[in-house]
């Protein structure tokens, strides 16, 4: 029994007597009330019925006019913190395990005993080992050794940061292979307002699609100044971290399997899972279209415009508007979407082919060999072409069945004219050996 427990007994048996305990009693009266209690039953503070003896009450009674209401409460063990089943060595060497190795369960621990001889199996169950960890502050699968403190937290404005984050969804059918497929959904949540700038189901958790996911949250709800991510490799790519570079966003990862650091988006995950993702039914939702349908419904008609318990109260919607005025919107479209496309340099190979991202592109023959630059989007996995003085030149993937039958007739460029410099080396070797040095005059030397 805990302080709580002790606490709320002592007030059960204070309502028991009732007001015994004020009244001042002529002789012979404590009796015939204490007598009289002992034949009613009185529900405690966990719902049981209980009838005390007149012993018991009596004790009570006395207890309390000695010591007060602290009187009424139960003692506790006397030996409270030692437990009974193990003996003092056993008891050590559970809390030696536990230090030894954080990770360590309670079941496990008892198996390990039982393994070494220690314990008899099946004599003993878990419950004293998690006792003794309890009491000693080592309870749980995992203690918090040397983890930095955590607080909470926010940004000051909205658009300050933005966590994002994938959420596994349901299995649908991915019209590209034919097979059921477990749809990907990228969200990001501004931090401030705890409104969802956007969010997207798809198939595959890449960077590609999370770089769609965040160019359609720029558009929408402006450019935030820094990105919240974990470490998945989807968020770790060299193309948003080129992008965020052009558009002066700040990339903060979390550490190694640290969740409770997006708390607020890991949060509203479990909300939308509770809400929606849990509660689909698939015999409507069959493709990601209307899997985004109810998604989007959700967050604009529901989310969006409901108290939030940690906004005071507001809405996501109406902090995000106040604080409208603090966010760097979009001015030029235009330059959002340059800043959406990358340049690379690759080499070209001899069969006029350059290879990027695993797949090969034709380049003109007279670059064979050549070193080329690549530009490419981040949206559009197909959009790549070759920039050659100044000219951007569409590439296409190479098609090796066509190319075999394609003619190889190619023009050349045209040559420039070589100019005729009237030197030639063998000529002047032996214009060297037949004509002395002394009759030789270097052009426009001195006749002296």
């Amino acid at each position: 029994m805990n302080d709580d427990e002790r606490t709320k007994e002592a007030l059960f048996r204070h309502a028991v007597l009732g007001d015994l305990l004020s009244r001042k009693l002529r002789r012979g009266e404590t009796r015939s009330l204490l007598t009289e209690l002992s034949l009613k039953a009185f529900e405690d503070y966990r719902g049981r019925y209980r009838r005390m003896a007149y012993s018991t009450l009596e004790e009570w009674y006395y207890k309390h006019r000695h010591d007060g209401f602290g009187g009424l409460q139960p003692l506790p063990r006397s030996d409270q913190g030692c437990s009974r089943r193990l003996s003092p060595e056993l008891e050590q060497l559970v809390i030696d395990l536990k230090r030894e190795d954080p990770g360590r369960s309670a079941p496990l621990i008892l198996r390990e005993l039982e393994l070494a001889g220690r314990i008899s199996r099946g004599h003993m169950s878990v419950y004293p080992i998690q006792r003794v960890l309890r009491h000693h502050g080592l309870s749980g699968p995992r203690m918090e050794v040397d983890v930095a403190a955590r607080f909470r937290w926010e940004a000051s404005m909205c658009g300050e940061l933005w966590q994002a984050d994938a959420l596994h969804g349901p299995m649908l059918v991915n019209p590209a292979t034919g097979r059921p497929q477990r749809a990907i959904v990228f969200g990001l949540l501004d931090d401030r307002s705890r409104i969802v700038p956007y969010l997207e189901a798809g198939f595959g958790e890449t960077g590609h699609r999370f770089l769609a996911v965040l160019h359609n949250a720029i558009a929408r709800r402006g450019i935030p100044r820094r990105l919240l991510l974990d470490n998945h490799k989807s968020f770790t790519g060299h193309d948003l971290r080129l992008l965020c570079a052009k558009l002066d966003i700040h990339i903060v990862h979390s550490r190694p399997g640290d969740g409770p650091s997006k708390g607020k988006i890991e949060r509203w995950w479990r909300n939308l899972r509770e809400h929606v993702i849990d509660r689909l039914d698939l015999q409507k939702v069959a493709t990601l279209d209307e899997l985004n349908l109810r998604l989007w419904n959700y967050v604009e008609a529901e989310y969006h415009t409901r108290p939030h318990s940690s906004l005071s109260g507001k809405t996501p919607l109406e902090v995000w508007e106040s604080d409208a005025d603090e966010i760097r919107w979009v001015s030029d479209h235009s330059r959002l979407e340059q800043a959406f496309i990358g340049e690379v340099e690759r080499q070209a190979r001899n069969d006029s082919t350059v290879q990027w991202r695993s797949i090969f592109y034709e380049v003109p023959p007279y670059l064979r060999r050549c070193k080329v630059r690549l530009r490419y989007s981040l949206l559009d996995t197909n959009r790549v072409s070759l920039i050659d003085a100044k000219v951007e030149i569409p590439l296409r993937v190479v098609r090796p069945v066509e190319n075999a039958h394609r003619s190889r007739n190619i023009a050349k460029p045209p040559e420039p004219e070589k100019p005729n410099t009237g030197l030639n080396a063998p000529e002047l070797l032996l214009d060297s050996i037949i004509r002395p040095a002394t009759e030789r005059k270097p052009e426009g030397g001195n006749d002296e």
